[in-house]
């Protein structure tokens, strides 16, 4: 190394260590297409549920002005104590009648924390999917019971909270209910149900549906994010 390279390395070596230091990877932002959200064709979706349905038509169809449930942005905190999804949506005009399922994978398993409005509350649900075989028991009156995979005590501390001001839905649970997986993926779907009462007594009802991490929505599976490690 020549002399004028050794004095240079002596001046940036002590402002190298006046740097931030990098950044963990335990925070993702990930960016949706705005108004890729779909409604969901009532009339062939209720025909195909009472037996079939002489409707003909795709089963979503394209709801640009849907803004409740069009996602724009998710970020994932994947904090040492503490994993925190927050999803941004377009314009929160009305959180009733909606609700998300995040799909979490980690090296050892998958989990689906939920979170929706129910009778103007906001509830939050974490569970394991598909961990370990099925059990069937059927008891002496004849009623059988399937439980899928151990039987664990619930995660008592999953938060979730919709800000209609900031137009966002956070939820979170314990990295510990998860494992302390050193990785996550996740995976959102989002869905809201408008009931509209009529004059005659009957009800008009809509369905929204959004990918967050897909651009539209498929009928097959979700989009995902990539790992997101601890910090």
């Amino acid at each position: 190394m020549n002399r004028i390279a050794t004095r240079l390395l002596a001046v940036l070596a002590p402002a190298a260590l006046l740097l931030p230091a990098a950044a963990h990877a335990d925070q993702m932002t990930f960016d949706d297409a705005a108004g890729d959200g779909k409604a969901v064709n009532m009339a062939v979706a209720l025909g195909g549920l009472l037996g079939g349905s002489t409707q003909e038509g795709p089963l979503l169809l394209d709801a640009p002005a849907e803004t409740s449930t069009d996602v724009v942005r998710t970020t994932i905190d994947h904090a040492r104590k503490r994993l925190t999804l927050t999803v941004q949506l377009r314009d929160l005009v009305d959180a009733t009648g909606s609700s998300v399922e995040f799909r979490i994978v980690t090296p050892r398993g998958r989990y689906a924390l939920t979170a929706g409005v129910m009778d103007g509350r906001t509830i939050a649900d974490l569970s394991p999917l598909g961990r370990g075989g099925e059990t069937v028991t059927v008891s002496e009156d004849g009623a059988v019971t399937v439980t899928v995979g151990p039987v664990e005590k619930p995660c008592r501390t999953v938060r979730a909270r919709y800000d209609v001001a900031a137009d966002t839905l956070t939820a979170s649970a314990p990295t510990s209910c998860l494992g302390s997986p050193r990785w996550v993926k996740v995976a959102a779907g989002l869905s809201r149900t408008q009931v509209t009462p009529q004059a005659d007594g009957s009800a008009n009802i809509a369905s929204f549906v959004d990918d967050a991490f897909r651009g539209g929505v498929s009928l097959e599976s979700l989009g995902r994010s990539p790992k997101v490690r601890r910090g």
